[in-house]
């Protein structure tokens, strides 16, 4: 056989390598300018949770302030979390080599210089590389959103903190200011013979006395979440079992815990047709958790009107939760679980 013929095919095939050479060089150069303009954080990590050399994109550097390289050999977690947050990213990233599944998860990394950048992040095992295998960090920078949610939550405590103040000032309004007159002149009649008169002022009176119970309640104020329920219990058409703290909350939480019996037992007397209620309120750790059940027809709308809405509201502002169960013929069950503030 001529060499002519080979030497033809040889420079044909290399022609072929070179060209796919040069098309494998266009793909490392597009997919790293992909990985550098992408605005997520990019990392690639080695089965003990390395990070390779030069395997952080720009968004990664730029956001916790590292120049190129300085993440060379670093073990991830040991570096970028915060030390009370390092071994459950350990386990994280460890759980995603062993071969678990792996999902989307919130946490927080580290700059260079200390600051906490809230990220949402996820571990995902890539192809293997000619070096061995590898595992790619990409996380979305959230501190702004996460910051927006914190003010969201003061906003609403703020809110409701207002809202509670505002209550008392018109309770002690009613009692010091229009109460006291009423119960002046009503001392007064008494000493005539205006009988009519004075069954209408006694009526006024109660309707008054009623008008600031349901505002904010004094004995909430002055002696407490279990006094007040108790009176709130004793006003009930029908009998309510209590088992009740002794001790003394925050005030912002008993007056949350003390709106959630109040309104779930006036659901109960509006609409349940039951005959009996349990109110319990207890500590669990640091929440405390109150439920309002009764025996009745059940089949709840659970916020179909505005003041379990309202409930919700006011348990979110101190990033507490209301859960309303309420299955047909089987009663409704209602449960406040609040995070506490100090213990008086």
């Amino acid at each position: 056989m001529s060499t002519k013929p080979r030497a033809k095919t040889a420079k044909a095939e290399l022609a072929a390598l070179r060209r796919q050479l040069e098309e494998l060089e266009r793909d490392r150069v597009l997919l790293n300018a992909i990985a550098n303009h992408a605005p997520s954080l990019l990392c690639l990590v080695d089965a003990d949770g390395s990070v390779r050399p030069g395997a952080t994109n720009v968004a990664f550097e730029r956001t916790l302030g590292y120049r190129p390289g300085e993440a060379n050999d670093v073990v991830f977690w040991e570096r970028f979390v915060p030390p009370e947050d390092a071994e459950l990213t350990r386990k994280a990233i460890l759980d995603v080599v062993a071969g678990r599944p792996y999902g989307e998860r919130e946490g927080r990394w580290l700059t260079s210089t200390g600051e906490v950048v809230h990220v949402l992040w996820t571990c995902t095992p890539l192809p293997p590389f000619a070096t061995g295998p590898a595992w790619l960090l990409s996380a979305t920078d959230i501190t702004i959103r996460k910051e927006q949610e914190a003010e969201v939550r003061q906003s609403r405590a703020r809110i409701v903190a207002a809202a509670d103040d505002a209550r008392k000032r018109i309770e002690r309004n009613l009692h010091d200011g229009a109460q006291q007159r009423l119960v002046s002149l009503l001392l007064q009649l008494r000493a005539g013979v205006l009988d009519g008169a004075v069954e209408e002022l006694s009526a006024a009176i109660q309707e008054l006395r009623e008008l600031a119970r349901g505002i904010h309640p004094e004995a909430l104020t002055r002696r407490g979440l279990a006094a007040a329920l108790r009176q709130a219990a004793a006003r009930m058409p029908f009998p309510v079992a209590l088992e009740l703290p002794g001790e003394r909350y925050d005030e912002q939480v008993e007056a949350t815990a003390y709106y959630v019996v109040n309104e779930a037992l006036a659901n109960v007397g509006k609409y349940a047709r039951a005959s009996h209620a349990e109110v319990r309120v207890a500590r669990d750790g640091d929440r405390l958790v109150v439920e309002v059940s009764d025996d009745g027809v059940g089949g709840a709308d659970p916020f179909g009107g505005s003041g379990l809405r309202g409930l919700g509201d006011r348990l979110a502002a101190l990033e507490g939760t209301l859960r309303v169960e309420s299955p047909r013929g089987a009663g409704t069950r209602v449960r406040a679980e609040i995070p506490l503030g100090r213990v008086t």
